[in-house]
């Protein structure tokens, strides 16, 4: 039964919308994964990462946080941040090779990524004071799009096999039945760790800020064109290492 809400009824609705949207994606990813158009089911992945950011900003933009939302959210994220992943890898590695030692292996991995979603998700759910300015862990949603694109990255430079054309043809193969599973079971690690990632914010600079909100709208343009993906990998990859640095030295001094 949906709470009696205090405040405006569209204001609280409009995130919880949002929210609502990014977890059918995710859904709607799972199936693609299970009907082999993985390339569909990973931006979907990074579609749902984006409306991730997009509900959590609305909601402070209004003024609408609420219990109920951050209880949505979390449910949201499990399905398309957690199960969706699981999901890519499981059916991506059947395909690839049903032999019985891999699928044992890519079955643990699928798992990995859910279970690690889902401690992640209950842990943040239960602490009594939040760190404004660092993440314990890698944020779920952040590891789900980091996988999503490393996967469609694979498949865009013909590294992999995929229904797509690749865009640049480096003219080799990698064995995706062994690198998915081992990636995802790192993401999965990390999500439990206790590095400590800065959490993104606007910079009050005026000149960091322009930058930043072009380097935001060349990715979302590239996604809904779901082209480069090596953009997104990318970005990812270097958020999470000077990431990772300025963290471990925050922590040093403190």
């Amino acid at each position: 039964m949906i709470p009696t809400m205090e405040r405006s009824s569209i204001k609280v609705a409009l995130p919880c919308i949002v929210t609502l949207t990014s977890m059918v994606l995710g859904l709607v990813s799972i199936v693609l994964s299970s009907r082999g158009y993985f390339e569909w089911a990973a931006w979907l992945i990074m579609y749902s990462a984006i409306l991730d950011k997009a509900d959590g900003s609305l909601a402070r933009l209004l003024k609408a946080g609420s219990e109920f939302g951050m209880q949505m959210d979390s449910l949201s994220d499990f399905a398309a941040f957690g199960i969706a992943p699981g999901a890519l890898t499981w059916f991506v590695i059947q395909s690839i090779d049903p032999s019985t030692t891999i699928l044992v292996w890519a079955g643990f991995a699928a798992v990995s990524f859910p279970v690690a979603a889902a401690l992640r998700l209950a842990r943040f759910n239960v602490i009594d004071s939040e760190d404004t300015e660092f993440f314990r862990g890698v944020a779920t949603t952040f590891a789900a799009g980091l996988y999503a694109a490393l996967y469609l990255t694979f498949i865009d430079l013909g590294l992999a096999e995929g229904a797509l054309q690749p865009t640049f043809d480096l003219g080799v193969k990698i064995n995706l039945a062994l690198v998915l599973p081992s990636v995802a079971l790192a993401l999965a690690a990390l999500m439990l760790s206790n590095v400590r990632i800065p959490k993104l914010r606007f910079p009050k600079n005026k000149g960091k800020l322009v930058v930043s909100l072009v380097l935001m709208l060349v990715l979302l343009v590239l996604a809904v064109l779901r082209a480069f993906p090596q953009a997104h990998l990318l970005s990812g990859v270097g958020y999470l290492v000077i990431g990772a640095m300025i963290g471990a030295k925050s922590k040093s001094t403190n």
